[in-house]
């Protein structure tokens, strides 16, 4: 069951489709096992086959899937007005992340109406240490388990700014926790800017974040403040959403 899942969990936003022999290697399983598991998955319509190239590919069922824990999860009902408004607000890209499997996963996003704009990149997975709503969601946990966290994954160097140590992660983590919002100065991404701000329930059981990304040619130094404080507002109205 596990290495079903994690075929499953193979199939992202950045590879779509699959030859077989490369799936089984990238899950560390024989062929032939790739190959059963993958006719078991086909049989619910998770993943299908394409008769040509014979990649695989996800299925109709994985889309029903999706689209039911979109109409069940009540985080993104309440963020579908929050992020219109600070959209608005700040005429940049708006996204909203969740804490999974030791990442920031974006589950909502409107892009900027600007030519110029950051993607809103919905259903991608990006690192907690590089990223400003990872770095947020970082803020929201427990010292111990944030460090366990980066141990377990790694702080891969994207940029020549990102932060790569855990002391230098620890101190930015108190920086973000004593002014409310964290701030993705190009580390994640070469000509970006970001800011995002956690947003939590009261036992913080729920962890989640929203914030803005756009060019550095926007989104400058003698702007930082201002626009912090509308991802801090945006913040807060998703939190007592959660507490309601």
């Amino acid at each position: 069951m596990r290495k079903a899942l994690e075929l499953l969990a193979s199939f992202t936003p950045r590879t779509t489709s699959w030859a077989l022999s490369d799936l089984a290697r990238s899950v560390g399983i024989p062929k032939s096992t790739a190959h059963n598991l993958l006719r078991t998955l086909q049989s619910f319509d998770l993943v299908c086959q394409d008769a040509d190239t014979h990649t695989y590919s996800l299925g109709p069922r994985a889309l029903e899937l999706g689209l039911i824990f979109t109409r069940c999860t009540d985080l993104l009902s309440h963020a579908r007005a929050v992020v219109s408004r600070l959209a608005e607000v700040s005429g940049e890209t708006v996204k909203v992340g969740i804490f999974s499997r030791d990442q920031v996963s974006i589950i909502n996003a409107v892009e900027s109406t600007h030519q110029l704009h950051t993607r809103g990149d919905v259903g991608t997975r990006w690192p907690l240490h590089s990223s400003s709503l990872g770095k947020a969601i970082l803020s929201a946990l427990p010292t111990e388990e944030a460090a366990e966290i980066l141990a377990r994954r790694g702080m891969p160097r994207l940029t020549a700014n990102t932060l790569t140590t855990w002391p230098e992660v620890e101190r930015e983590m108190k920086r973000i926790r004593s002014r409310g919002y964290a701030c993705d100065m190009e580390e994640n991404e070469p000509g970006v800017r970001c800011i995002a701000a956690p947003a939590t329930d009261a036992l913080h059981r729920r962890v989640a974040a929203i914030g803005i990304s756009g060019p550095v040619a926007r989104i400058k130094n003698s702007m930082m403040d201002e626009l912090a404080q509308h991802v801090m507002d945006a913040a807060r109205a998703l939190a007592r959403q959660f507490n309601r």
